[in-house]
């Protein structure tokens, strides 16, 4: 049980880190203060190099170029991590090249991530407000039209963008961004602090100490005079620290020491010693901001700082006929890019699992055993999609959550994924599962086999892996302590 526990928080801890890995070299770098550069473009490459650590230990490396063109920029991302999930080194590989016009917005990109067994790529174009993309997974092309709110900023090209402004220390300054791995829009704010001097391996450098906050998580970063970085500190421990391209490259011959799964782990104690059996718990939650959170909705109900949960009770239930075919429970039916719930391959074994069932709760119980007994319980560095977890038949929680979903809704059952946290041996664990439409939103975890999914089961948001990066906030913040009724 603690393999599966432990595998199943290993995805959910390495797309956060991947991601704030990606906007700390995009957003991090930008020198917010134009006063030594002036108003010129940028006419010669620029390269910078960076050593990625967790909690001191070097874990990999990252590089960016920016290159001028006739009519804007080229600018080319890479990094390389080697992971360590449960004792298991994972090493993880991205790649992003991307084009910006003179004004530093976004013209096309494409994006590739390759671990052991996995390769992800996308692909995307703007014309106007709109990014047509396309996504390559386990062999699978798919195409999607993404309406964009405003005119987005690549990530990575903030950088040479902030360049070009006077920026005014202490104020905040927003930007709509893009980003490529997640296929999602957000606002980033970048704040000057101020002035400092810090230490770069065996040197102490001038530099400028600014602020960048998305979606509730701070990344600080110091840079020198000429925009280039010297050092960033961010949410869980990943920092990057300014090195020559053969240094930053001159990774550990050792194994990475600190397991990423256990150092982030909350320690806590139940009262009971099966909680797991519970049908209701109450936890106290502090050292985060719980407001952020979706804490209270379905089975759990939140008072202040206190949390109650029930298991869920399905007998009560007038439980749907498939197909569900309510126009509110649309989203949670259709496909996405991740969750190919109309593929073909999807489809087919849907309905081999289901067969003649149309009592919804049977036919998702049928749906769980399946992904339960035919996924293989391993650390998968990925992104996690349906149709490539069919193809590898392995993975952890996500990948058993959004192959559960997608089968889900092609069966007519509406499904979503949540993210939080669960408990087992002395602590808790950040991991997903699903919740199923059953004429309440039903809690279901195929990793664990568990269907209503026990009360030690925290949700705190639910959605896709554009919405999953949220969980920094708690990493190394979030402190749960069991209070009696």
């Amino acid at each position: 049980m603690i393999v599966k526990l432990s595998i199943g928080a290993a995805i959910v801890l390495f797309w956060g880190v991947m991601n704030v890995l990606f906007i700390q070299r995009q957003i991090g770098a930008p020198p917010p203060v134009l006063t030594l550069r002036g108003a010129e473009k940028i006419t010669e490459r620029m390269e910078e190099w960076w050593g990625v650590f967790y909690r001191g230990e070097k874990i990999g490396f990252a590089t960016q170029t920016v290159e001028p063109k006739a009519t804007g920029y080229r600018l080319h991302d890479r990094s390389v991590l080697n992971l360590n999930l449960l004792g298991a080194i994972q090493p993880a590989a991205t790649n992003l090249e991307m084009e910006a016009n003179a004004d530093w917005i976004l013209e096309n990109f494409s994006f590739e991530l390759r671990s052991k067994e996995i390769r992800f790529s996308a692909r995307g174009t703007v014309k106007d407000r709109n990014l047509s993309v396309e996504i390559d997974s386990a062999g699978h092309r798919s195409r999607r039209d993404l309406t964009l709110t405003q005119a987005p900023y690549l990530l990575a090209a903030l950088k040479p963008y902030v360049v070009t402004q006077q920026l005014e220390t202490g104020k905040k300054f927003f930007f709509n961004t893009f980003d490529p791995s997640t296929l999602s829009q957000q606002v980033t704010s970048v704040v000057i602090e101020g002035r400092e001097q810090i230490r770069v391996g065996d040197r102490i450098e001038p530099a400028i100490r600014l602020r960048q906050s998305f979606r509730g998580i701070s990344v600080v970063s110091w840079i020198d005079g000429f925009g280039r970085t010297l050092k960033e500190e961010s949410p869980a421990g990943l920092s990057l620290i300014r090195q020559d391209a053969q240094e930053a490259k001159n990774l550990p011959a050792r194994a990475v020491a600190l397991d990423m799964i256990a150092q982030t782990a909350i320690p806590a104690a139940l009262p009971n010693p099966n909680p797991q059996a519970s049908a209701a718990i109450r936890f106290k939650l502090s050292g985060v901001n719980l407001a952020n959170f979706s804490l209270d909705s379905g089975r759990q109900k939140r008072d202040g700082d206190r949390i109650e949960i029930r298991r869920e009770d399905v007998k009560r239930l007038s439980i749907p006929k498939l197909p569900v075919r309510e126009a509110r429970f649309a989203s949670y039916l259709q496909p996405t890019p991740f969750l190919q719930a109309d593929h073909p391959a999807i489809v087919a074994l849907s309905r081999k699992i289901v067969g003649n069932e149309t009592d919804a709760y049977k036919a998702a119980a049928k749906i769980k055993d399946w992904v339960y007994l035919e996924i293989a319980k391993e650390p998968t560095v990925s992104i996690p999609n349906a149709l490539e977890v069919l193809q590898t038949r392995k993975g952890d929680c996500n990948e058993h959550t959004v192959l559960f979903n997608a089968l889900a809704r092609a069966a007519g059952i509406p499904a979503k994924t949540v993210v939080g946290v669960v408990y087992l041996r002395g602590a808790f664990y950040y991991h997903a599962w699903s919740e199923v439409w059953l004429g309440d939103w039903i809690t279901l975890d195929s990793v664990l086999n568990q269907f209503p999914a026990d009360v030690t089961h925290i949700k705190f948001l639910e959605g896709e892996i554009d919405r999953q990066i949220d969980i920094l906030q708690l990493i190394g913040n979030l402190k749960i302590e069991a209070v009696p009724f």
